[in-house]
């Protein structure tokens, strides 16, 4: 059913019913410490003690216990084209489905690999388009609204036709299972287990251990919960998750900030400093954290304007022309080592026809080859003996992908630096003057270094930055500049440029996400606490700390083991490894048996880095508050400041400042140290790197301007043993695949994590999506793969005088039917179908319409669907309020003047969320109380009207019966028909022949 756009929705799990449990914590649980990352602060995750190991028996399933519940009966409520909106084009339809497949990192026009793989063998080349309409579809309606899980009948509801309902299901499963649908803080459908003769024996639970409480574990344990809820006839594994920590969120942690109090912050926030994980890189085009920060959980988080000033060593602005000068430079440099980056291809997958699925439109229905004999007979050059032959056709140009995982398009990553000017002429063009010396031909010559064994990214630039010198006298003040970006460099990587691979360091370019970066509001900590925490608690267990994993030996089929250092075993039947690389790479977790050669090495040769903070809280701000950050040149540690060289062991120390008054509602700033600073920090005290830091602000902002901090916190990633450092980079060493093979499972053991997803590594949004994808292994080795049946699209022959319930035999549908998204008014089809009409056929059509036209004489319309009531009191309860706190807030946007980032309506969801979320629980009871009463009308309406749909369904085909031997079969109606029109022929002639 589709969406309406101009009503508010809310699940139970919505934004109200989760911002209680973020925005509010008591003063006393967190508490500085001497390690703040090491050893961090207590958390509201009630420690579980288990007295017994877990044990059971695992039988492996069977092909025929393996079948998917997509493919077996689908309900008779579920209707093709019920979720394509009929207020919409076709076309504008088309646009937003395809919108919504780059904002999933999929490509609107071709197959993902794993869809290709699955697909090949059984779809015809001619249904892909058909196919991706589908897909697209489901999209559309989850990018739309993510507090609400897509229901099988809203999916099938995807398809024009009902005989393209098997796809549908597919589709829908794929994309479930994937986590592209239905992932993150929501409630998953209600879904009735299938009845079955006799009573069966309970199968025995599984366990599944995940180890790590950081967001990648967090969300393997949501994602497994949400699934096995889509198969409710399997037993749902037990699943544990263990945190060596007092706190869960791994390297997100927003500490409590306790010096002063601040009324800038939303009722329930707290101020809190940002430990780890900062920014948002960009909500659009693919981040999941967008369906789950502001589609779920409605954060308030602030955009962040573009770096403005940087303050040389002596206090004074960069120069704007000159700073534009020197980030040319930086970019050419950085632009030329690209021409010694490996290149990146990606396995071509099966496309649609771009111009139907522009137009939203099915292409001709005709049976074709499958997918793979197309590919076959391309590779072959025979293409044109298979294929029917037809009027060619105008087709687009080609098309724009999605960004993001690049699964089905060939991504060049390599630089044109044919393009590229000789360095001494492209320097003139930067504003540089050139030495007399100089020729315009002359330029860089990097090949000979570059292409050197395991070469690094900043053995490279730093060459190129030496052979610009010989064309330009760049002097010191330049060099600082120069190195501001490097710094740069070093802090998006977690590590000097020297030790990044020349070949790989940007490995994952072209899946960057777009749209400004943003900061979440009272905290990022916000988000693992809501994915722990909703749509239902999950059994998370501080405090664990994991000593050695035992898993199966490969042939063997025996449980794993986990042990901590409490002295506690738990015995699982699946293990997930969630925590960071440092801690890999450290070795202080140990493995029986040791982990396979491949994967050490691996591990070995993947780099994983450090990044430090100062944060500082202030009495009152000193700097422009209205700008996000600023910047500081760094002068040189050794030597005179004329050689690359000169920068290196400084230049990330306090080179960007944070200014956080946005997000915590205090004067705060968070100096980064970034290279060997963060290196060095790890080495000295507290006390002096905060002077060190306050010298450097003194030097800008005059030294009687900036106070000492009130509150001050330095953090020791490196230190930390449940990280030992930040994120991961491509050392010079690795190899490409590196990501994929940490990734790989071993038997039982699977991984998760941000160094285990190769397209977006290094980020909380990559370690997300490497649970979902861990997930789904897991779930794919408990269930097994999608079981598509022989027959994914039923001739088209065989749909003629068939009844859509009877064309969507094996078509399983134990999902939830009853959409939750409001759509357009239809005929109710209760579990009656009407005969599929056969195409262009006015005999057919004129019949079917007199049959009708009787049935309706003598039975009336079908009895109408029953309209819910609400069953979500969050919904009453802004039903109630809507309009008052929306008046409210356009009073206070008058008087005040403020324009906000929000719409009308996301301020006013927001607001109404806040306000229940302060509300008590016997101030909620009367809205509780009656979407019970609401639950039981509902049920009772339903029982009633299903009744009714059923005896007016049986009884239709009575009144057909009778019609027809009255003396209307379809062969007694063609030939009155004919006979008809042959008087009517008649009559017309004698007409015209008399006139």
């Amino acid at each position: 059913m589709e969406e309406d756009d101009d009503e508010d929705y809310s699940s139970s799990s919505g934004p109200a019913s989760i911002l209680r449990n973020l925005q509010h914590e008591s003063e006393n649980r967190d508490s500085p410490n001497s390690s703040l990352t090491s050893v961090s602060t207590a958390s509201s995750v009630t420690e579980q003690k288990v007295k017994v190991t877990v044990k059971q028996e695992v039988k492996p399933e069977t092909p025929e216990k393996a079948i998917p519940y997509m493919f077996l009966k689908a309900p008779a409520t579920c209707r093709a084209k019920s979720s394509i909106p009929s207020r919409l084009s076709p076309s504008e339809y088309a646009n937003q489905c395809v919108a919504a497949a780059e904002a999933s990192r999929l490509n609107p026009y071709a197959l993902h690999e794993d869809e290709h793989k699955l697909l090949q063998d059984k779809l015809c080349y001619s249904h892909v388009t058909v196919y991706l309409n589908i897909r697209n579809g489901i999209l559309r309606l989850w990018t739309r609204n993510p507090s609400v899980s897509v229901t099988l009948e809203e999916a099938i509801g995807c398809a024009r036709d009902e005989r393209w309902t098997r796809l549908a299901c597919f589709a829908y499963e794929w994309l479930l299972r994937r986590g592209y649908i239905n992932f993150g803080c929501v409630e998953p459908a209600a879904i009735p287990k299938a009845t079955g003769r006799g009573r069966k024996k309970e199968p025995q639970r599984e366990t599944i251990v995940v180890i790590g409480g950081g967001v990648a574990g967090l969300s393997t344990a949501r994602q497994l919960t949400n699934l096995f809820h889509h198969y409710p006839d399997r037993a749902a594994p037990r699943i544990i998750v263990l945190e060596g920590r007092d706190r869960i969120g791994g390297r997100i942690y927003s500490h409590p900030l306790t010096s002063m109090r601040t009324s800038k912050l939303a009722p329930g926030q707290r101020p809190t400093a940002e430990m780890g994980a900062h920014i948002i890189v960009g909500f659009e085009r693919g981040n999941p954290l967008d369906a789950i920060v502001r589609g779920q959980l409605a954060l308030d988080y602030h955009l962040l304007r573009d770096l403005s000033t940087l303050y040389d060593i002596d206090g004074t602005p960069v120069n704007g022309a000159n700073d534009a000068m020197i980030e040319r430079l930086y970019n050419d440099i950085l632009d030329r080592t690209g021409h010694y980056r490996l290149k990146h291809t990606v396995k071509k997958t099966a496309q649609g026809d771009k111009d139907y699925i522009d137009a939203g439109r099915d292409p001709p229905d005709e049976e074709s080859i499958t997918i793979k004999q197309y590919e076959e007979a391309t590779a072959l050059g025979t293409i044109d003996q298979l294929l029917p032959k037809k009027k060619s056709r105008r087709r687009g140009a080609g098309h724009r992908a999605a960004k993001g995982d690049k699964s089905s398009e060939e991504v060049d990553t390599n630089m044109d630096t044919k393009m590229q000017l000789p360095a001494a002429q492209a320097a003139k063009e930067f504003g540089f003057m050139l030495r007399k010396t100089t020729q315009m031909h002359e330029t860089l010559e990097l090949d000979d270094l570059a292409r050197q064994l395991n070469q690094s990214l900043g053995a490279v630039m730093d060459a190129g930055v030496d052979q610009y010198q010989q064309f330009l006298d760049l002097k010191p003040y330049a060099l600082r500049l120069l190195n501001w970006h490097f710094a740069n460099l070093e802090y998006a990587n977690a590590a000097n440029v020297d030790k990044l691979s020349l070949r790989g360091w940007d490995q994952d370019i072209g899946n960057e996400f777009e749209g400004e970066h943003a900061q979440v509001v009272g905290g990022y900590q916000q988000v693992p606490r809501a994915l722990w925490r909703h749509p239902e608690p999950l059994d998370v267990r501080t405090r664990k700390v994991v000593k050695s994993i035992k898993y199966s030996a490969a042939g063997s089929q025996t449980k794993a083991t986990v042990t901590c250092e409490d002295g506690q075993s738990i015995e699982a039947d699946r293990v997930v490894f969630t925590a960071p690389l440092g801690v890999l790479k450290n070795q202080s977790i140990q493995f029986d048996p040791p982990l396979p050669q491949w994967k050490r090495d691996a591990i070995r040769r993947m780099g994983f880095g450090l990044l430090n903070k100062v944060v500082l809280v202030f009495e009152r701000p000193f700097w422009d508050v209205h700008r996000d950050m600023f910047g500081l040149l760094r002068g040189p540690r050794n030597g005179p400041g004329l050689q690359q060289s000169d920068y290196k062991e400084g230049r990330g120390q306090f080179y960007l400042f944070w200014n956080c008054i946005e997000t915590t509602g205090l004067p705060v700033l968070i100096a980064l140290m970034a290279g060997e600073a963060a290196h060095e920090a790890e080495k000295i005290p507290d006390e002096e790197l905060v002077g060190q830091c306050l010298g450097q602000l003194r030097n800008v902002f005059g030294p009687t301007n900036v106070p000492m901090p009130i509150e001050s916190i330095v953090t020791r990633w490196g230190s930390d043993r449940f990280a030992r450092g930040t994120y991961s980079f491509v050392a010079a060493e690795a190899r490409p695949g590196d990501y994929d093979l940490i990734a790989a499972p071993i038997q039982n053991l699977f991984f998760a994590g941000e160094a285990t997803i190769a397209t977006h590594p290094a980020t909380v949004h990559g370690a997300y999506l490497s649970g979902l994808r861990a997930a789904h292994e897991v779930f794919e080795s408990m269930v097994g793969p999608i079981a598509i049946p022989p027959t994914l699209v039923p001739p088209a022959t065989a749909s003629k005088g068939c009844s859509a319930s009877a064309e969507l035999t094996l078509m399983d549908t134990h999902m939830a039917v009853g959409g939750k998204r409001k759509g357009d008014e239809l005929l109710p089809a209760g579990t009656f179908t009407r005969p599929v009409k056969e195409k262009d056929n006015s005999l057919q059509e004129a019949w079917d319409a007199a049959m009708w036209v009787r049935i309706y004489d003598d039975l009336g319309p079908p009895p109408v669907k029953p309209a819910k009531l609400t069953v979500n009191a969050f919904l009453l309860y802004s039903g109630e309020h809507w309009d008052e706190v929306k008046n409210r807030l356009g009073g206070e946007r008058k008087k005040t003047g403020r324009k906000s980032k929000h719409s009308e309506r996301d301020q006013v969801r927001i607001e109404l969320g806040k306000m229940w979320a302060a509300l008590s629980e016997e101030e909620k009871k009367p809205y509780t109380d009656r979407i019970q009463q609401n639950r039981e009308e509902n049920e009772r309406a339903m029982k009633e009207w299903a009744a009714k749909a059923a005896e007016w369904d049986r009884r239709t085909w009575e009144v057909k019966d009778v019609w027809i031997k009255e003396g209307n079969s379809f062969e007694e109606f063609c030939r009155r028909k004919r006979e008809d029109d042959a008087l009517m022929d008649a009559a017309a002639g004698a007409k015209r022949a008399k006139l």
